[in-house]
């Protein structure tokens, strides 16, 4: 199970996207801080999903990912994923982990996901 804290930081980071201008529909928690498992320089891996990103992605949208992420915590590596590419996608190993084995983290404290979700 992920630590709160850290559903927090992440919910705090998409929250900052969204008034940066990224129209995020939730992000997704995975690898070992959404396992529950992290050790003490273990990354945050988040799955930031915007129907924005489901068209060609622009170099400045990507940089902005990256600069939100330093100013709200450097663990932070978020990956660029389109609403419908998370929906649809069958062939990124990636997507498919995340959606296995991640956390729905929506912008606000209501539960989105059917398996698991950060309340």
């Amino acid at each position: 199970m992920a630590d709160e804290a850290i559903v927090k930081v992440v919910r705090r980071y998409l929250q900052a996207l969204v008034r940066h201008g990224i129209p995020v529909r939730f992000g997704v928690l995975f690898g070992s801080q959404a396992s529950g498992h992290p050790d003490p320089w273990s990354d945050i891996d988040v799955l930031v999903v915007s129907p924005r990103f489901d068209n060609e992605r622009r170099r400045d949208d990507v940089n902005l990912l990256w600069r939100v992420a330093a100013r709200t915590d450097s663990r932070i590596e978020p990956v660029a994923v389109g609403q419908r590419q998370f929906e649809e996608d069958d062939s990124s190993a990636l997507i498919e982990i995340a959606r296995r084995e991640g956390l729905i983290v929506p912008l606000a404290q209501a539960a989105m996901r059917p398996n698991r979700t950060a309340d």
